[in-house]
């Protein structure tokens, strides 16, 4: 979900800022950080789900085993993983925006999306026909899938299941550090056909590895009241994450205000670039 638009203004040290400075700089200067980890953290295999009894269930959209690859990019995004990431946001959340107070606006998203600082991490299908029947990659047209064979690495020809989208920025609404660096999470969206495989923990748990690498101080994301599948996922089954000191629901007089909720974790740096 997109960045609440509340800022505070506060008075700091010279030090202080170019600490700030120097961090961040050194973060968006990684062009795959990906690469300092094993490779099991950026492989997923996706085993057909099973029912309550154990058996696997027929009527599953992923009906046999597939594998993915989680890749991280800068911006820009080639464009057929912006368009397919922009499928997934709109088919996952439009109806929670259109109900919203900030609305459904595409556009905003997308350049949400194109923003400089933008960092993605994108899970994708390792073959673009397992994909087929799943509602994941009717974005690719037939050239596209001709050339698959030739340019099996041409991120047009790969089916994007989920993605993050975060960015390295400091701790504006925050009224006691602002200009601690954090890591602030736009977006985190799995394809329906693939929930319930752990893909949404996974991708956080590499966000939190880059962050801590990074020596960012918190990860910061902002939730609809009303997803309540989000909000059991962030405060029940992920561990850490709370409401954030800057929440709308902190403040006496906004908490019935505002349709959302600011959660933070805050993570524990051992590096001090």
């Amino acid at each position: 979900m997109a960045k609440s638009s509340k800022r505070r203004q506060t008075n700091t040290g010279t030090t202080a800022k170019k600490q700030l400075k120097r961090i961040l700089a050194h973060a968006n200067a990684q062009s795959n950080p990906l690469a300092t980890l094993p490779s099991a953290f950026r492989t997923v295999n996706i085993a057909p789900r099973k029912n309550s009894a154990g058996e696997t269930n027929n009527n599953d959209d992923a009906p046999t085993t597939k594998s993915a690859t989680i890749h991280y990019y800068k911006s820009p995004l080639p464009e057929s993983l912006l368009k397919q990431c922009l499928d997934l946001f709109q088919a996952n959340m439009g109806d929670m925006y259109r109900k919203s107070e900030w609305g459904l606006d595409m556009e905003e998203k997308k350049k949400e999306l194109l923003h400089e600082d933008a960092r993605f991490l994108i899970i994708m299908l390792n073959d673009a026909h397992d994909g087929e029947g799943c509602g994941v990659n009717d974005t690719h047209d037939n050239a596209d899938n001709d050339n698959a064979a030739t340019n099996p690495n041409n991120p047009q020809q790969k089916v994007v299941i989920g993605f993050a989208h975060f960015r390295y920025e400091p701790d504006e609404d925050s009224p006691h550090n602002p200009l601690s660096p954090i890591t602030y999470l736009y977006e985190l969206q799995i394809s329906h056909s693939f929930t319930s495989h752990g893909l949404g923990r996974t991708l956080m748990t590499l966000v939190e590895l880059l962050s801590m690498q990074l020596s960012m101080t918190k990860v910061i994301l902002t939730v609809f009241k009303c997803n309540m599948g989000a909000m059991r996922f962030y405060l029940n089954k992920l561990k850490g994450y709370d409401v954030d000191e800057c929440s709308p629901s902190n403040f006496e007089g906004e908490e019935d205000i505002v349709d959302y909720e600011i959660l933070s974790k805050r993570i524990m740096s051992g590096n001090k670039s």
